[in-house]
């Protein structure tokens, strides 16, 4: 843990309410946007949130600083989020009415600028391709490509060893891979995307998720 996390962390402890709120400022959006990459809509997502903030202050005594603490608060909202997705029977893909999940007002697809259209419709075939990944699956490209976690963050985060994370994503990225070739690649529907070809969803962390 180093010294600002230790330091936020005795605050915390503390009860100062302006620690809370600092730590709030600095992870609280990235907490919201792991829900909504689980599946959640955001609704869902807000309470899911605060019920993960609630869990984190009421279970800060027992962090032990053996990692950085927003893979510690990482972990718990992993596990809230992967406990809430078995309660839930699996999410479901967003409706329209819940494609808000960047807070963005929906706007008629006819106005849009072929770049921004082009980003939009990128987005809805990737979040429908991570609804096709197992829960196991889904949780290690979540953190890895889309909250830029690195292989160890990752498995302190899903309490997993590094090579399980590894071979996750690998088999991960092939189902991607299967699952948008078509439309990454230009392929025809029927046929197989090259085994060589590798998949990276990073460019869209930004605006497609």
């Amino acid at each position: 843990m180093n010294g600002d996390d230790a330091r936020l962390t005795r605050r915390v402890g503390r009860g100062e309410r302006a620690a809370f709120e600092e730590w709030l400022d600095r992870d609280g959006p990235r907490v919201r946007s792991l829900c909504l990459r689980m599946g959640a809509s955001p609704h869902e997502a807000d309470d899911l949130t605060q019920e993960i903030w609630i869990a984190a202050f009421q279970s800060l005594a027992g962090f032990r600083g053996d990692s950085q603490l927003s893979t510690w608060l990482f972990r718990l909202a992993m596990n809230h989020c992967l406990k809430w997705r078995e309660k839930m029977g699996r999410a479901i893909p967003l409706s329209d009415e819940d494609a808000e999940s960047h807070d963005v007002p929906t706007q008629d697809a006819t106005t849009l600028p072929p770049r921004q259209l082009e980003r939009r419709e990128l987005g809805e075939q990737v979040r429908g391709a991570l609804d096709t990944l197992s829960d196991a699956h889904r949780a290690v490209v979540v953190l890895h490509e889309l909250h830029g976690f690195s292989y160890a963050q990752c498995a302190q985060a899903l309490q997993i060893p590094i090579g399980t994370v590894k071979s996750r994503l690998s088999n991960a990225f092939r189902n991607l891979r299967r699952e948008l070739g078509p439309y990454v690649l230009n392929l025809d529907a029927g046929e197989a995307p090259d085994q060589n070809t590798h998949f990276n969803p990073r460019p869209c962390r930004g605006d497609a998720l």
